[in-house]
């Protein structure tokens, strides 16, 4: 089960990395790694709860997440607010390791308000968004992966790499609409 959640590992840092450079680019690739993620991680979650197996807690989740990752490649603009939502919701609650209902209520407002001023945006914030997806992934699972402290080197590695991912997209994405 480890030698799983190393490749799980790699895999995230390498998505996160595309992500977080040329996600804007490959807008359509990045909303189905995104909606992918979203999936997996909410149906790991979810997977203990309803079965022991452990070889059925990894299949739902990869199920889960291949289900969401076709829907979030055909529905654009939703995919863009629940991306936003998502990613800024779970940003705020991991970045300061929240676990009481009204912060991660107010975090999750405040994912609501981000998405909504993304549909209006799309372009920068679609920039933004992927950019702090992939920095996202790349914090997280460096942080488990080199056997970080998670404060303060999740928040520094999510920032550096969103910086680096952000201005990266920018000068390289000014022709694509």
């Amino acid at each position: 089960m480890q030698d799983i959640l190393q490749y799980e590992a790699i895999i995230a840092i390498i998505a996160g990395i595309f992500l977080c450079l040329f996600g804007y680019r490959i807008k359509k690739v990045a909303f189905i790694i995104i909606w992918f993620a979203i999936g997996f991680f909410l149906a790991s979650l979810i997977a203990p709860k309803i079965t022991d197996n452990t070889t059925w807690q990894l299949i739902i989740p990869i199920i889960s997440g291949l289900i969401l990752g076709m829907l979030g490649f055909s529905i654009e603009k939703f995919c863009i607010f629940a991306i936003a939502t998502f990613t800024v919701s779970t940003t705020i609650i991991e970045t300061f390791q929240m676990n009481e209902i009204l912060p991660i209520a107010l975090a999750i407002g405040a994912g609501v308000i981000v998405g909504c001023i993304a549909v209006s945006f799309i372009k920068p914030l679609g920039i933004i968004t992927t950019a702090l997806s992939g920095a996202k992934l790349i914090a997280k699972y460096s942080v488990l992966e080199l056997s970080l402290q998670h404060q303060p080197y999740f928040f520094i590695i999510l920032i550096t790499a969103f910086v680096v991912g952000v201005m990266f997209q920018f000068k390289t994405s000014k022709n694509t609409e």
